[in-house]
């Protein structure tokens, strides 16, 4: 599922439930809105725990040497940033629920 998919479902579950008075473009905006707190708190280092759904940390992958593998010469891999989810719970339990096989 992309981005605009998932607006346009929550748009569609929220008429479904009698709210008609929410227009499409106000449901987007919205859901843009929370998403973009959601990275701008994980930009600033902070830790996003929504109940039942999961836990967003920011993990610092340290600075390193690495090795070009065409050449075999060392490099120096720069520190980044990388963001970390751990799922809750129910979300767990939700997932294993419907177990596939693909």
């Amino acid at each position: 599922m992309n981005k605009s998919t998932m607006m346009e479902n929550i748009y569609q579950q929220l008429r479904d439930q009698g709210h008609n008075d929410l227009a499409r473009r106000d449901v987007i905006m919205a859901v843009g809105l929370i998403l973009d707190h959601c990275a701008q708190a994980l930009a600033e280092g902070e830790r996003i725990e929504i109940r039942d759904f999961g836990a967003f940390t920011l993990h610092i992958i340290a600075a390193r040497a690495g090795r070009n593998p065409k050449t075999g010469k060392s490099v120096d891999v720069p520190e980044k940033r990388t963001v970390h989810f751990k799922p809750g719970r129910a979300m767990r339990v939700k997932v294993n629920q419907n177990n596939r096989s693909f």
